[in-house]
């Protein structure tokens, strides 16, 4: 039973990087064929931090296992968007960045 809840929780934070992944894929879909290569490393690099966040959460104070669950989601986020590939033009974050940039 606890493999279930493992394997839910791992399931539920990797959840808001598949939802940037799925948006990266519609907004920005000239990536070439460094897509292939680069969603499977992007997905196994987060499912990794985040089992080591299971590791590392139980043997901290509750407080700071909620501290320590939003920076894995906030790497894991920042890692999808700084791996994601951009053929040609300047990378996804500068197209961000740009879009973002209120001057």
């Amino acid at each position: 039973m606890k493999i279930g809840i493992r394997f839910l929780k791992v399931l539920v934070l990797l959840l808001p990087s598949m939802i940037v992944v799925l948006i990266l894929i519609n907004q920005f879909p000239y990536t070439g064929l460094g897509r292939i290569l680069s969603l499977p490393l992007i997905f196994f690099l987060n499912i990794t931090l985040i089992s080591l966040g299971l590791i590392v959460a139980h043997q901290l104070r509750h407080r700071y296992s909620i501290f320590l669950w939003v920076l894995i989601i906030l790497l894991t986020l920042l890692l999808t968007l700084l791996l994601y590939p951009q053929e040609h033009g300047p990378s996804v974050i500068a197209q961000l960045w740009d879009k973002l940039d209120i001057r």
